[in-house]
């Protein structure tokens, strides 16, 4: 018989599998309390004994859309050493899994809940370990358990200090600058649905690396870069 605990998790486990179906099915914006109730076939009040509101619930199930993404982002910065290029890499990846789903990405990581995101992330991977893959790099894993945007870049960001090619005050103006821009440029996408994604994505990486280049950083192998995007 399962305890208290062990029933919790297995309960939420069926939420967020059910919310995830509806969204993948409905889209994030028409999946209601009464539509995911019906699903799993509990009362509408049975959703509130394990997430605070509906919300949250949402913010859930869309860290499924994580995976891929982490999958390919090790992928991707796997061969890379340079503490710049795999920044930059990171955001390539990021953009061509926010930009295709920027509702669900937007309200992860700008929307109103998204304060509690660091809170969540941590439960969900604890219900699901397997989604994050096996151990990385640590600079990625520490990057992937962060909830918070800023965070995140952080940490991706601790070996261009380390290595002195940006100081600790540059560097968070430039994560500050460029997780700033970054949400407009998703958020441009939510509200023009016949964007060119791939232009824009381009529009995002140069701006990235003028900055970088600005702020008197270095880009090696700078034609790669360009041939990927």
């Amino acid at each position: 018989m399962l305890d208290m605990k062990e029933r919790k998790k297995q309960l939420m486990t069926e939420y967020i599998a059910v919310t995830k179906t509806l969204i993948n099915e409905l889209g994030i914006e028409k999946v209601s309390i009464r539509k995911i109730a019906e699903k799993i076939g509990y009362n509408t009040a049975t959703l509130y004994n394990y997430f605070e509101n509906l919300d949250i619930l949402l913010l859930y199930a869309s860290l499924g859309y994580l995976k891929d993404y982490i999958a390919e982002l090790k992928v991707k910065t796997k061969p890379i050493s340079d503490p710049v290029l795999k920044y930059i890499r990171v955001y390539e990846v990021f953009n061509g899994f926010s930009f295709k789903n920027p509702d669900i990405y937007f309200n992860m990581f700008y929307g109103i809940y998204s304060e509690k995101l660091p809170k969540i992330i941590a439960d969900y991977y604890e219900i699901f370990p397997e989604e994050l893959g096996e151990k990385y790099h640590d600079d990625i894993d520490n990057m992937l358990k962060e909830g918070n945007i800023i965070r995140r870049d952080i940490e991706i960001t601790k070996a261009i200090v380390n290595q002195g090619i940006l100081s600790q005050k540059n560097t968070d103006f430039l994560i500050h600058t460029v997780t700033k821009v970054h949400a407009y440029y998703l958020y441009k996408v939510i509200i023009d649905r016949n964007i060119d994604i791939q232009k824009h994505s381009k529009e995002f990486m140069n701006f990235l690396v003028e900055t970088l280049e600005l702020m008197g950083v270095s880009i090696p192998d700078k034609k790669e870069i360009q041939d990927t995007q």
